[in-house]
C-alpha cells in the first residue's frame, strides 16, 4: 500500500503539539459537545497515539524502536501500568482507574500504527 510519504519529524511534532495544546481546552472545565468523551477518553486516545509517533523520531539510536508495533506496545504497557497503579489507590497521572482507559490505549496506539503506515515512507525510503 502506498504511503504519503509526508516527512516523520515534523508531522510527528506537529501532531504531539497538538495533543498538548488540546489539554488546555479538554479539563474538568469543558462543557463543549460529547463532553463525557472528551473530558473522560479523547485524551486516552490521542496520547498513546501521538507518544508512538514521537517515539518513532530519531530511531537511529534505537533499532528496537523502529518496529510501529514494539513502540505501540511499550505505550500501551506503560498505560496499563499507570493504570494498574490507579486501581491499586496509586494516582499516578491520574486518581480514578476506568478499564474503558485500557481500550482507549489500545485503540489509540493502534491507530497510531496504521497512521504510519498512511502517510511515512517506508524505513527503507526514508532518513526520519
Amino acid at each position: 500500500m502506498p504511503s504519503l510519504n509526508l516527512p516523520r519529524k515534523p508531522v510527528a511534532v506537529a501532531i504531539c503539539l497538538a495533543v498538548g495544546a488540546l489539554h488546555l481546552f479538554t479539563g474538568p472545565h469543558y462543557r463543549g459537545p460529547l463532553r463525557a468523551f472528551v473530558t473522560g477518553y479523547l485524551i486516552d486516545l490521542l496520547l498513546p497515539f501521538s507518544l508512538v509517533l514521537l517515539l518513532g523520531v530519531g530511531l537511529d539510536r534505537s533499532p528496537r524502536l523502529r518496529l510501529p508495533a514494539v513502540r505501540a506496545a511499550a505505550v500501551f504497557l506503560f498505560g496499563a501500568a499507570v493504570e494498574f497503579l490507579q486501581y491499586l489507590g496509586i494516582p499516578l497521572f491520574g486518581r480514578t482507574f476506568d478499564p474503558l482507559d485500557l481500550l482507549m490505549y489500545a485503540i489509540g496506539a493502534s491507530a497510531a500504527v496504521v497512521f504510519e503506515r498512511l502517510v511515512f515512507p517506508p524505513r527503507s525510503q526514508a532518513n526520519a
